[in-house]
């Protein structure tokens, strides 16, 4: 790797590193409550949720959320109360999370400021400061909607944008301008893709801590995908073929497998389109599957079965540190374990790991599910290569 390249990734990495490790500290305090959504500046319907996330280090009794009127004082303060998210199994509550979510419906249209307090068993309170919210009946709601065109289009963009870059950046290795390393369209191809990459990631990271849904227990790049944002310009910049050729094996399934689950079914809630994280997800998650392309068309790297079998190995070998990491994040605010990898509890909203969970029980032991689903996955990704090289013997 040259050194403006080296350089390059280096400062990336350690500024969304130590952009991670400041957002935790800031949040280390013993008590805290926040919301997440409804964000000020989006018009709401007169009954809408508002969610968020609150730890007390002596435990939490009740939430509440408070409505007041701004325009119509004489309406008075609705108080709405609710409880946190939990995992549970076989309809028994095995630990709460420290996520909640309430429903509010207010009587009158204008402006309202909300706000949620948690309650100590001791009764002390911590509460959040006012956010102000413009409500009107009839407004639609800006929820994301699977397979309309605010879904469809960013795919198809996705799709066009990979196998474009891909075919602007094949056969260019080798077209470097003398005395000017890095000129090649391979090269300017990989450094747009990182930087958009990495300035993307930074910027969500930095609006998600600053609208209250960043946490140390959910947000840090221990993902399959987080892993393969941090991971991908190592690759493209690399020039050591076997450093490349190990980092396609595992980003190939890591980020081609989570980006096309995450794109097929995206969790963004009520982003949808013109939100400001409906096109952060659709970026990062396009750039991981463009860069995998990139590498495959321009790059010279493909998949065998022996990288099959590293991706496997390497991923199994992970999950011992990240459950550890995922059960020692129980002791800083908010006090959640991790769920990184999935191996922490079945999420919340519901997936397969629910029936994993079922048929094999709690974690850590529905991990047997997850090491069935994940051979399935990767098989049917290591599948088209096999077939290609047999397509290509046969037309010989």
């Amino acid at each position: 790797m040259r050194r403006s390249r080296a350089i390059l990734v280096a400062a990336g990495l350690s500024l969304i590193i130590v952009a991670q490790i400041l957002y935790t500290l800031i949040l280390a305090r013993p008590d805290g409550i926040r919301i997440r959504s409804p964000e000020a500046a989006v018009p709401l319907a007169r009954s809408f949720v508002v969610s968020g996330d609150a730890w007390m280090r002596a435990g939490i009794s009740k939430i509440e959320v408070a409505a007041v009127p701004v325009d119509q004082s004489a309406l008075g303060t609705l108080t709405v109360a609710g409880a946190r998210d939990s995992v549970r199994y076989r309809g028994k509550t095995l630990f709460a999370l420290s996520t909640w979510s309430i429903r509010v419906e207010l009587p009158a249209d204008g402006r309202w400021e909300i706000s949620a307090a948690a309650v100590g068993p001791d009764g002390r309170q911590v509460r959040t400061a006012d956010r102000s919210l413009s409500v009107r009946a009839g407004t639609i709601p800006r929820e994301f909607r699977s397979w309309t065109p605010e879904h469809l289009i960013p795919l198809g963009i996705i799709l066009i944008a990979s196998i474009g870059l891909g075919a602007v950046a094949r056969g260019s290795r080798g077209d470097r301008v003398p005395g000017r390393p890095g000129s090649s369209r391979f090269d300017r191809v990989a450094l747009w893709m990182s930087v958009v990459l990495w300035v993307n990631e930074l910027a969500y990271q930095l609006y998600w801590f600053l609208v209250g849904g960043w946490s140390a227990a959910t947000a840090l790049m221990l993902q399959m995908c987080g892993l393969s944002i941090l991971l991908l310009p190592v690759m493209l910049f690399s020039e050591n073929p076997r450093i490349r050729q190990f980092l396609f094996d595992l980003l190939y399934f890591w980020g081609i497998g989570g980006a096309l689950q995450a794109l097929i079914a995206p969790d963004i809630g009520s982003s949808g389109f013109p939100a400001y994280r409906y096109f952060s997800f659709f970026i990062s998650h396009g750039l991981i599957i463009a860069s995998t392309v990139v590498m495959a068309m321009a790059g010279g790297l493909r998949i065998t079965i022996l990288s099959f079998l590293r991706a496997l190995v390497v991923t199994n070998l992970l999950l011992v540190p990240v459950y550890g990491i995922d059960q020692l994040l129980r002791l800083i605010p908010p006090y959640d374990p991790g769920n990184y990898f999935v191996l922490g509890y079945p999420p919340p909203t519901g997936s397969i790991v629910d029936l994993f969970a079922e048929i094999f029980g709690p974690s850590p032991r529905y991990v047997v599910g997850l090491e069935l689903m994940g051979l399935a996955v990767f098989g049917l990704l290591y599948l088209p290569w096999p077939i290609a090289r047999l397509s290509r013997r046969a037309s010989v």
